[in-house]
């Protein structure tokens, strides 16, 4: 059901000056401590054949508990030493983004769902785990060597979700993903009305990426998408979807004329390559 009512507006979305202040302290004490100890353990990690052999370490469900609730009571070293002992447990780059980072933030949205947050209190923990994330993103692209420029064609994605959405964090960690893979990505985590048709009427896309998180905007996704085929400079343009809302209701996609769906990031890399090799193919024929 949409939750309309704890969009931002009124008391329960502002920041007071102080609490901003204070968010900004704990920013810098966030920037310092990734510097100081999770990127050199990082870096330590990948170079040690042990860590290597063990990469195939998971996290724990309690632990992406104890990492959410450590960023939302703004005990940013607690948070920060988990991830330091996840690099030393082996843990590779890609499993602390998709089965920390992205399970952290699911969560949060269910602290909100039951009440047990506001929306200000996720917004900030969203906050500081996508400055976490810009921080770690050096280590996550050289990671597993596959950071390297590929040759052939350029692929390009448009990332995007539909005007208004506040919480971002999901396009930020898909963006990730996609240059890691060698995409030339546009990330447009928030449009404004017209945006991301005026995109993709100036540049050249293979793939446009669509988010939806809430209940009531299916039919205007589907209207975007209508758009999107028309305005498009690419007349063969894929449209693949994702985010909450088509988790919650996969059957959408078909619904709102998309070219297909995916639940993750490993997901949406294979959806996209696919319709982008399918293109070619087209093209060819």
């Amino acid at each position: 059901m949409e939750k309309a009512s704890k969009r931002p507006g009124g008391d329960a979305a502002e920041v007071s000056s102080a609490g901003a202040l204070k968010e900004a302290a704990s920013d810098t004490r966030l920037l310092t401590l990734v510097e100081a100890e999770i990127i050199p353990r990082l870096m330590l990690a990948h170079k040690d054949p042990r860590h290597a052999a063990q990469g195939e370490s998971c996290v724990h469900p309690n632990e992406v508990v104890v990492f959410a609730r450590a960023l939302l009571a703004q005990k940013i070293s607690d948070a920060t030493e988990l991830i330091g002992q996840l690099c030393e447990r082996g843990v590779k780059m890609e499993a602390i983004y998709l089965q920390l980072l992205a399970p952290a933030a699911r969560y949060l949205g269910e602290l909100w769902e039951s009440d047990e947050c506001n929306f200000s209190e996720v917004t900030l923990c969203l906050w500081r785990m996508q400055t976490l994330m810009y921080d770690l993103s050096a280590a996550f692209h050289v990671s597993d060597g596959r950071a390297a420029a590929r040759g052939g064609a350029e692929r390009r994605i448009l990332i995007t979700s539909l005007p208004g959405q506040q919480h971002t964090f999901g396009l930020s960690m898909l963006s990730e993903f996609f240059r890691k893979e060698g995409w030339v990505v546009l990330s447009i985590p928030s449009p404004e009305s017209g945006e991301v048709l005026d995109a993709l009427s100036m540049h050249w896309f293979d793939v446009l990426a669509l988010s939806a998180s809430m209940d009531g905007e299916g039919r205007d996704l589907g209207k975007t998408i209508k758009a999107a085929r028309k305005t498009s400079r690419n007349p063969r343009i894929a449209v693949m979807v994702g985010g909450p809302l088509f988790l919650r209701q996969p059957e959408l996609a078909d619904t709102v004329g998309a070219d297909g769906m995916s639940e993750d990031a490993p997901s949406a890399l294979a959806l996209a390559s696919h319709l982008y090799q399918h293109q070619q193919d087209v093209r060819l024929n």
